[in-house]
């Protein structure tokens, strides 16, 4: 008895090992293949989930894929990040092993890129900046209400708005300040737009500090800004925007998707 056991667990495990090794030669040549059509210039990583793999490999319909490329170059961005989930993508799985796969079919494509702080930074020329998502009554008055609209807003029921923090340090009159805008970020033709709405200003100096209108317009218009984020993987049309720690966020759906040699189609 206590030697059929060892032989299970032995057999048990090899058949684990044999289904992750499967699974690396199949990331490794989807990750190629990728590069290829995003054009990349290094493989993205690619993970496929689901055990075993063997099983999904044999019926060729994967259920959960993701792929991920950090500090790809986008016009004067040099540090996006592009990803990808394709649920119930289906393709030869002969095809993937030889590299030679050229058409694949997907249930659902969630593609995203996201845009980094330090990228950002650099292209408005504010230093240090961060980007957080903003309370949910971030853009309440000084006696704290807020408009129906911003009330949306912040609910989030539109996909194509959302509100943002952003903190940095920006010179006024020879000293170094650091500033709070609060800003609606919105999707419009692709880009990506930033609307600075307020302004909570801390002098290195002098502590909190209340600007004139004038000089508070000037800080505001530093951190207005449209972005450019170019296609979403696979040509997906981006339908939404969002705010993660560090990160600005555009994101298209698309369904039954077929990627091929000729390009994307979708339908």
């Amino acid at each position: 008895m206590k030697k059929l056991a060892i032989a299970l667990v032995i057999t048990v495990g090899l058949l684990v090992g044999a289904d992750f090794g499967a699974a690396a030669i199949a990331e490794y040549q989807v990750s190629k293949k990728v590069a290829e059509q995003l054009k990349l210039r290094e493989n993205p990583d690619v993970r496929i989930n689901g055990f075993p793999f063997l099983t999904q490999a044999i019926a060729g319909n994967y259920r959960d894929v993701q792929l991920a490329a950090n500090a790809v170059q986008v016009g004067k961005l040099n540090e996006v990040g592009i990803e990808a989930d394709l649920h119930g993508a289906r393709v030869s799985t002969a095809d993937v092993l030889s590299g030679t796969a050229d058409h694949f079919t997907i249930d659902q494509l969630v593609a995203r890129v996201k845009l980094k702080a330090s990228d950002i930074a650099r292209l408005i020329g504010i230093q240090d900046l961060t980007i957080e998502s903003a309370q949910k009554d971030a853009l309440a008055d000084d006696d704290g209400n807020v408009s129906s609209a911003d009330e949306q807003l912040t609910a989030g029921t539109d996909d194509t708005k959302a509100v943002v923090q952003l903190d940095g340090t920006v010179n006024i009159a020879g000293s170094d300040n650091k500033v709070r805008v609060i800003a609606v970020l919105s999707l419009v033709n692709g880009k990506m737009q930033i609307e600075p709405r307020k302004l909570d200003l801390n002098n290195s100096a002098l502590g909190r500090i209340e600007l004139p209108k004038l000089f508070e317009q000037s800080v505001l218009k530093q951190f207005s800004t449209s972005l450019d984020p170019g296609v979403l993987p696979f040509e997906i049309n981006p339908t939404a925007v969002r705010v993660e720690r560090g990160a600005l966020v555009v994101e298209g759906t698309a369904e039954n998707v077929t990627v091929s040699s000729s390009g994307v189609s979708t339908g």
